[in-house]
């Protein structure tokens, strides 16, 4: 399945060669979860990255769908 990404803050750097203007197209077998998606990117924890999709936080291990754009923000801490 094909999804496309759009990475925020920090992680714009983490994959080499990212346009921030036009995302990632990714290719990712059927049934692919959000964690998946982390781990193919190099984001080494899924507690590091808020991914969102069709309005709505996605957990771990929230299976992802064909041709949505995942936005994928980098958590922030803080009080």
């Amino acid at each position: 399945m094909k999804i496309k990404v759009k990475l925020f803050g920090s992680l714009t750097t983490v994959v080499p060669g990212y346009l921030p203007d036009k995302g990632l197209d990714v290719g990712l077998p059927a049934g692919s979860r959000a964690a998946d998606l982390l781990a193919l990117l190099g984001i080494p924890h899924p507690r590091l990255a808020t991914l969102i999709a069709d309005g709505r936080v996605l957990k771990p291990e929230d299976k992802l769908s064909s041709k949505s754009v995942i936005n994928i923000f980098h958590v922030m801490y803080g009080g």
